[in-house]
């Protein structure tokens, strides 16, 4: 061979280590680079250089690196190509055979495969993991027996690996010394610079699967899932662990950053981890005693309700952003709001006793322990506990943010979505809940679960919050900028209707009028006196007869105040304070200050339409000024105001009435 030749070798076999060094290192592409080199290199100086020796040693060595890139990239027949043209350049090599093997194995041609790994046995130099590769083939054959002589010859010959050991503890019967060293493996697959991170959790989830052993690796192990693309396998092996030990959080946290970042479809499982974590006081204890030694300063308990409600807030926006309804109708960053309260609650109540269970209904279902807190939640002082663990819990949350109509439509459908399916009850004014044979009922309503009355006691306390969200509603319409007072009325009247069914009716009246004058008495103070008599008027229209004295008392004294204000008021036209005045006496004859007025405004109006040309609207005027302020005299006989004002009413009748003889009109 001439110096050039050697030359052109020696940078053939260069390309090829590159090659190696870079496959080894991850650089799948750097590596296909070097060995498609390494063989224009060895072919520019042998040819195709069948035949043993080096010439076919190298091309073989350059074909085999070639085949390996492609086989890892999932292209298995341009991997097999590669491998034949190895054995044609090298017959008698055994890494040829091997790889093809490998090749065969991964398209599923077991018995082909298994032919090769023989025939790389066969070799003068053994391929040293062709044995054990012949067994993973036998093994998924069915025959064990055959595998474990292989592995078992392997192992006299000290070439097997962890991946080795655990197939040979899995085919012995030792299903917990396989999953451990698979585990081990799967580590290991995740070190050096060129993490393998598919098949690290390949290994984890195979070691999963064969033993299910708890501790505190295991969020360890579902990281390893995660990152090699197997987040449901993650996501099932956490919720094992957690219903095993609820109180662990590092295993709840794992489990919530797993379905976090996971597809549409885990929503409730997330947000019951969430929801948990919220109002666990050990997770925020390590929180902060890990930002402490992270950044070097002190983070203070005080800092955790501000950290918590930011942390709500983003994973509320995080679930809105990323995900439709979870059940069709309530939202993710509701479920969220709901789960939060709940645990809030829960943790303030002291928790379940004897269960380490934290979070809300979600989380408290998917634990198993829906039963034990409804017995908790019943022994209660109150129903708080009830309703935050039910379907009612939304309601609650939105008639606290101020929002009675979204409460009266999560309280329009409280059914799972197999019951939603069938039927609704007949009885217009049933809660509509689920059926009494539904599976689901104390998975979803944990605060009933086990009560003999839990789906009854669920209707009616929905029919009850319903009937405060109707009030509510209307109270809100009536205060609102600007409000609805036609909405309003609608809304108090259905209440009524509704507290009628319930038997409800004088108590849900007296309710109303007593908002009502609240509303009124603010916005007169506020010097809206139209607001005032508009929204009086609006009760007045909805209550019944009994209540009615209560509202036409103060719509009487709005009235009057209004009606003198706008008479008061420079250049004002009285035929509307005069108006008001009469119906204030109307509504309330005993008003002293609204019958003087009236008489005072009825003669100001009357010497306007003098004014204005109209003697016969002047009379017409003061004979109602007369009228009035002679009634008022019957209700206040001895009142020298109200006298002096008649008099000097009917004198200007006089008057007029002459001045009307005289013209002849």
């Amino acid at each position: 061979m001439g110096a050039r030749a050697e030359t052109a070798s020696g940078a053939a076999e260069t390309a090829c280590a590159e090659g190696e060094t870079r496959w080894a290192r991850g650089d799948g592409q750097g590596a296909e680079a070097a060995f498609l080199r390494a063989l224009d290199l060895a072919r520019s100086t042998y040819g195709d250089g069948y035949g043993e020796g080096p010439a076919g040693a190298l091309l073989a060595r350059a074909h085999i690196g070639l085949g390996r890139v492609r086989l890892a990239a999932g292209d298995a027949e341009q991997a097999l190509a590669a491998f034949r043209r190895a054995r044609e350049t090298d017959p008698g090599g055994a890494a040829a055979p091997f790889w093809t093997g490998c090749a065969l194995a991964r398209r599923g041609d077991l018995a082909a495969a298994e032919a090769c790994f023989t025939e790389a046995l066969d070799r003068e130099d053994p391929h040293p993991r062709a044995a054990v590769q012949r067994a993973c083939v036998r093994a998924k054959s069915g025959r064990r027996a055959a595998a474990l002589d292989d592995l078992r010859a392997a192992a006299r010959a000290g070439a097997l690996d962890d991946e080795a050991r655990w197939l040979l503890a899995a085919l012995g019967g030792g299903a917990r010394e396989a999953a451990l060293r698979l585990r081990r493996a799967a580590l290991t697959a995740l070190g050096g610079d060129a993490p393998d991170r598919e098949r690290a959790a390949a290994l984890t989830a195979a070691s999963w699967a064969l033993h299910r052993e708890r501790g505190a690796f295991v969020p360890l192990y579902a990281a390893t899932l995660v990152t090699g693309g197997r987040r449901d396998t993650a996501a099932d092996l956490l919720d094992d662990a957690a219903r095993h030990d609820p109180a662990d959080h590092r295993v709840t946290h794992a489990l919530g950053l797993t379905l976090l970042n996971s597809p549409q479809g885990s929503h409730e499982r997330c947000v019951g981890a969430w929801g948990a974590l919220l109002h666990d006081g050990a997770f925020w204890e390590r929180i902060r005693h890990g930002a402490a030694r992270r950044y070097g300063v002190d983070v203070p308990d005080a800092l955790v309700p501000d950290l918590r409600t930011a942390l709500r807030e983003h994973l509320a926006r995080r679930l809105a952003d990323g995900a439709a309804d979870t059940d069709a109708r309530v939202p993710p960053d509701l479920l969220l709001q709901r789960e939060a309260e709940a645990a809030r609650l829960l943790d303030a109540a002291g928790g379940l006793p004897e269960v380490p269970v934290r979070g809300g209904p979600l989380r408290v279902a998917a634990l198993g322990a829906a039963r034990a807190l409804g017995a908790f939640a019943a022994a209660a002082a109150d129903d708080t506990l009830v309703h935050a663990f039910s379907a009612l819990g939304f309601a609650r949350l939105q008639l606290r943010q101020g929002l009675p109509g979204d409460a009266l439509a999560s309280l329009g459908e409280l059914r799972c979505r197999a019951c939603r399916a069938r039927p609704c009850a007949a009885d217009p004014g049933a809660a509509p809940v689920c059926e009494p044979d539904c599976a689901r009922f104390d998975e979803l309503n944990p605060g009933y679960a086990g009560l003999a009355d839990g789906r009854e006691r669920l209707a009616r306390d929905a029919r009850d919050l319903a009937l405060h969200a109707r009030v509510t509603l209307g109270h809100d319409q009536l205060r609102a900028d600007p409000p609805d007072f036609d909405a309003a009325a609608t809304s108090l009247r259905r209440a009524l209707v509704h507290a009628r069914r319930l038997g409800r009716y004088r108590q849900t009246q007296a309710k109303i009028v007593g908002l009502a004058l609240a509303t009124a008495k603010d916005a007169h103070r506020a010097g809206l006196l139209s607001r005032a008599v508009a929204t009086l008027e609006a009760a007045r229209t909805v209550i019944g007869a009994n209540e009615r004295p209560r509202v036409d008392g103060q719509l009487a004294r709005t009235l009057a105040d209004r009606g003198i204000a706008e008479a008061n008021r420079e250049g004002s036209a009285l035929d509307a304070p005069a108006a008001d005045l009469r119906r204030s006496v109307d509504l309330s004859p005993h008003g002293r200050r609204a019958q003087l007025s009236l008489g005072i405004v009825l003669r100001g109006l009357a010497l306007q339409r003098w004014g204005s040309g109209s003697l016969s609207g002047a009379r017409t005027v003061l004979e109602d000024a007369v009228e009035a302020l002679t009634a008022a005299l019957v209700h206040f006989p001895d009142d020298p105001e109200i006298a002096e004002e008649r008099r000097r009413a009917q004198d200007e009748l006089d008057f007029v009435r002459e001045q009307f003889d005289e013209s002849g009109r």
